[in-house]
């Protein structure tokens, strides 16, 4: 029944603008030279907040928050797309973290996001090159489906090279984390280690990994239980399947947005993405389903 509720509430497209949004809907007087700015970073980040959520490109953005205004008969002017698009590109990003209560987990997982380019039907049809162009998209997920952190990355960037991007926006302690076997290596464990120290970390060793010269790490505690029960035995035993957390991320995350960004330039993608990934976080506290073995 709650969950029901909460899926009810995802899809009220009721929308108004609050008072506290409304009082800072334009900036502060900071007393330096220059020309202020004309709307404030809530007001930008308003407008491209609705923009993902619905799916609109910047000028029907602008036009559906100016009805909104007009309806609500408030007296403030809506950004314009070109000012939505250069604001944009450096938007101040608060930590995901901010308004949750972060759990004990911290599961890792990444997948592409296409920028523009020809789909596999239309190569194979006038037999053309895919030309593409795509982004590496990374996440971070607890054990209650709440994204802690989100990172973008040009596809030349590997997975262990964004770890510590990704971990530096999670200001609050975990116990364990969890990545697949593309993250196995010194420099991600490390990067875990050197944010909590007490972290368990849980990544799968390549079937030909073998154990350091020290054999006191955990990843030479892993190879070892692997080497005499097998590697099913050793993912029931440290808890591996919550992996799978992460996977759900990600597809609740295309499913939602879509599987192509909408900006062009990476920036501008970055702030998409944090956006997207906030407006997840906010339809997961609405309801979740509870989900149980029978």
């Amino acid at each position: 029944h709650e969950y029901n509720n909460g899926l009810r509430r995802r899809g009220d497209i009721t929308i108004w603008f609050t008072e506290a949004a409304i009082a800072e809907w334009r900036p502060t007087r900071t007393g330096t030279r220059g020309r202020p700015q004309e709307y404030s970073n809530l007001a930008i980040e308003t407008a491209l907040f609705i923009r993902q959520v619905f799916h609109l490109p910047l000028r029907q953005t602008e036009g559906f928050m100016n009805s909104l205004a007009g309806i609500m008969k408030v007296d403030i002017t809506i950004p314009d797309f070109s000012s939505l698009s250069r604001r944009s590109i450096k938007l101040p990003q608060h930590t995901l973290t901010q308004a949750m209560e972060p759990g004990s987990l911290v599961i890792v997982d990444s997948t592409g996001l296409k920028v523009y380019g020809k789909d596999d039907w239309h190569q194979e049809k006038h037999d053309v090159a895919a030309r593409r162009t795509w982004r590496k998209l990374h996440l971070a997920v607890d054990e209650n489906h709440q994204l802690l952190a989100c990172e973008l990355t040009p596809p030349e960037i590997g997975d262990p090279t964004a770890i510590p991007d990704l971990l530096a926006q999670i200001d609050t302690p975990f116990d364990t984390f969890i990545a697949d076997g593309a993250y196995d290596g010194e420099s991600v464990s490390q990067a875990v280690l050197n944010q909590q120290p007490d972290a368990q970390v849980i990544i799968p060793p390549h079937k030909t990994a073998v154990r350091s010269v020290a054999g006191d790490t955990q990843r030479d505690g892993h190879i070892r239980v692997i080497d005499q029960h097998g590697r099913i035995f050793w993912q029931k035993k440290i808890g591996y399947g919550l992996r799978n957390y992460a996977e759900l991320a990600v597809q609740r995350y295309k499913r939602i947005f879509g599987k192509a960004m909408k900006a062009r330039a990476l920036p501008q993608q970055k702030i998409e993405a944090w956006i997207s990934a906030s407006a997840l976080n906010r339809m997961t506290n609405l309801g979740m389903p509870a989900s149980i073995k029978i």
